[in-house]
């Protein structure tokens, strides 16, 4: 049976775990370029290889299909993106990269904490606990007070509230841009971003770098296209629970790579932060439905 002959559900569950090993796919490529490259100056190269790529796109396109109806939207995004990209980046180079996927995983209780800052968003007692116990699972894994702390770790953390402040303006810049736009002036201006940090840093690429920087830019890519394609097939409470396979994606690869693999206290932490950002998934879902529902009695009360 063909992959076109498939349920749409199986094709999404195929999308969905194709993006995920294309996001596991971008760690393992950021290790073996970190020996050679400053981390700001893989942003760079990276988003404007992006750019490049996309650019045959972009000319048939022409202006009219560039154009961004908030370009200030997209300078937010790729302010946030850039720097969170600059940081996740140099952790990668300094803590094992089961580590830092795991810690990548709290994103969706920063995009919580700032939907309620920046959104207006209320949060009741239950989903203000799930997230406690997912940081809890942060802290679990960073194990403040028996292991050292380092700036990586916040590294780390930090890139994760950063990609969350891009979901903040995702919400509003999906109703107003195509995807294609979308990708194009976020790579582009995560590369502006990286412009002045990489040129204080600048190493001339070797060339062992080249491929490598090639085979980030695509899996950045391919897990994107891959994952819209699975939201397009499966709705987002279906593809959520994939996130986390990125954890052991990574572990299976690095370590026969560099010979790391995840210990007991990461993937407990892992599954207690997986737990609570599904908890809150699965939580808001069921309110958006049982919200419908309410509008829609009160629009047919005979119904």
């Amino acid at each position: 049976m063909g992959f076109a002959n498939l349920t749409p559900t199986a094709r999404g569950i195929g999308w969905a775990l194709l993006a995920m090993a294309a996001f596991a796919s971008v760690p393992i490529a950021v290790r073996f370029l970190s020996p050679h490259l400053p981390a700001a100056e893989m942003v760079l190269l990276r988003n404007f290889i992006a750019v490049a790529l996309m650019l045959p796109w972009a000319i048939a396109a022409g202006w009219s299909g560039l154009k961004p109806n908030r370009l200030d939207l997209h300078v937010m995004r790729g302010t946030f993106n850039g720097i969170g990209m600059i940081f996740w980046f140099w952790g990668l180079a300094h803590i094992p990269i089961a580590d830092a996927v795991a810690l990548q995983f709290t994103l969706p209780l920063f995009a919580l904490i700032f939907a309620v800052l920046f959104l207006g968003e209320r949060v009741g007692i239950r989903r203000t606990s799930a997230a406690l116990v997912g940081f809890a699972g942060a802290l679990i894994i960073v194990r403040p007070g028996f292991a050292e702390v380092g700036l990586a770790n916040l590294a780390v953390l930090g890139s994760a509230a950063l990609y969350a402040g891009t979901l903040v303006v995702m919400r509003s810049q999906s109703q107003n841009d195509s995807p294609m736009t979308i990708m194009l002036w976020s790579n582009l201006f995560m590369g502006l971003i990286a412009v002045i940090p990489a040129a204080l840093v600048w190493v001339t690429p070797p060339a062992a770098a080249w491929p490598w920087l090639l085979f980030l830019t695509c899996g950045g890519w391919l897990a994107h296209y891959s994952l819209t394609k699975a939201l397009v097939t499966i709705d987002a409470k279906t593809a959520a629970p994939f996130d986390y396979l990125r954890l052991p994606f990574v572990a299976v690869i690095a370590y026969p790579l560099f010979g790391e693999f995840p210990d007991a206290l990461t993937w407990l932490g892992a599954g207690v932060i997986a737990t609570s950002t599904f908890y809150i998934a699965r939580r808001d879902a069921r309110i958006a439905r049982e919200r419908r529902d309410a509008a829609a009695a009160r629009k047919d009360p005979g119904a």
